[in-house]
């Protein structure tokens, strides 16, 4: 899960941040494209929750494959208890 970045927070900011994965055939990521941003540190919030992810790898006819992938990362806010 990414965490929420105090900026965006802070601005108000919601939105979506829609990346493009590259995973091996061993499920490990190999690339991380920005197709869509959504500003405020969001988009930075969102390559790194990606890149702490763990992945299994696509298959094909029962064996492991490289694949991409398209990601949409929806960032909204949620009150908490300490807002």
């Amino acid at each position: 899960m990414p965490i929420y970045p105090k900026l965006a927070r802070r601005l108000g900011k919601e939105g979506i941040v829609l990346l493009r994965l590259t995973i091996d055939e061993r499920g490990r990521l190999r690339d991380v494209e920005v197709l869509k941003k959504a500003g405020s540190g969001l988009d930075e919030a969102a390559i790194k929750a990606m890149r702490e992810s763990a992945f299994k790898p696509a298959e094909k006819n029962g064996k492991p494959i490289a694949c991409r992938v398209r990601a949409p990362i929806r960032f909204v806010l949620r009150s908490t208890a300490n807002d």
